[in-house]
C-alpha cells in the first residue's frame, strides 16, 4: 500500500469524517432552502453571507480537525517513530499526510460549496464567475488552512486549542476590526476569491486583488508545507 493511501485511510476515520461533514452539509442544505424560499434580494444577500463568510469559516474548522490529526493519530498511536524510521524521505511523508488531509477537507466541504452554487443560480451574479470563484476559493482555502494546521500539529501539543483560538479570535474577531489584521487572515483571502462575482463586495475581505489573493493562498500553503518537511527532517526517531 502506498504512503498516500495509508495517509488517506488514517484521515478517513468514520466518526471523525461524519462529525466534520455535518457542518458543511448543513450549510449546503440551508443554501438550497434559501434558493427555494427567499426573494431575489435575499438570495443575493444570502449568497454573499454563505459563500463569502460562512464557507471560509467552515473550511477552517474542518481543516483544523483533519490537519491536526494528520500526524496526531501517528503520535497518539505511537507509530510516528516507526514511520520516520523507514527509508522514505521525510518530505514525502509530509507531502502525503498533507495531500490526504487537504483532499478530504475539500471533499468534506463540497456540500457547502455546491449548495452555494445552487443558490447562485437564483441571483443576478454572473454564473460562470460564481462557479470558478467558489471552487477556487474552497480549494485554495482548504490547501492553505490544512498546511498551517499540519505544521501546527508538529510544533505544538495543544494544536487544536491554538488553532481554534486563531480561527475564533484572529479571524473571527480581530480580522473584522482593521485591514491590518484582515490582511494576515487566511479566511479573508479565501473570501476575496469567493467575492469575485460582486462589483461591490458585501463582506469583509483582504485588501488585495483576486490574483494577489490566489498567490498569497498558494504561498501560504507552500511555505507551511516546506516548514513541515523541514520540521520532520529534524525530528528524532
Amino acid at each position: 500500500m502506498s504512503l498516500l493511501a495509508m495517509s488517506l485511510l488514517s484521515v478517513l476515520r468514520v466518526k471523525r469524517v461524519l462529525a466534520v461533514s455535518s457542518l458543511p452539509l448543513l450549510v449546503g442544505v440551508f443554501a438550497v432552502v434559501l434558493r427555494v424560499t427567499a426573494g431575489d434580494a435575499d438570495r443575493t444577500g444570502g449568497y454573499g453571507t454563505l459563500a463569502g463568510e460562512l464557507l471560509p469559516l467552515v473550511l477552517g474548522l474542518v481543516a483544523l480537525v483533519l490537519g491536526v490529526n494528520a500526524f496526531g493519530d501517528e503520535r497518539d498511536e505511537r507509530t510516528l517513530g516507526l514511520l520516520l524510521a523507514t527509508t522514505l524521505p521525510r518530505w514525502r511523508i509530509a507531502a502525503a499526510k498533507y495531500a490526504a488531509a487537504a483532499v478530504v477537507t475539500w471533499l468534506a466541504c463540497l456540500p457547502a460549496t455546491l449548495g452555494c452554487l445552487v443558490l447562485a443560480t437564483a441571483t443576478d451574479l454572473p454564473w460562470g464567475t460564481a462557479v470558478w470563484s467558489l471552487l477556487l476559493a474552497s480549494a485554495l482555502g482548504a490547501a492553505a488552512y490544512v498546511a498551517l494546521f499540519v505544521l501546527l500539529s508538529l510544533v505544538l501539543r495543544r494544536a487544536v486549542l491554538v488553532g481554534l483560538a486563531y480561527l475564533v479570535l484572529w479571524e473571527g474577531l480581530l480580522a473584522g476590526t482593521t485591514t491590518a489584521f484582515r490582511n494576515l487572515s487566511v479566511g479573508s483571502y479565501a473570501s476575496r476569491v469567493a467575492g469575485a462575482p460582486f462589483r461591490d463586495i458585501p463582506f469583509l475581505v483582504a485588501d488585495a486583488s483576486v490574483l494577489v489573493a490566489v498567490a498569497i493562498l498558494v504561498g501560504v500553503a507552500t511555505a507551511a508545507l516546506a516548514a513541515t518537511a523541514r520540521r520532520l527532517s529534524r525530528a528524532r526517531v
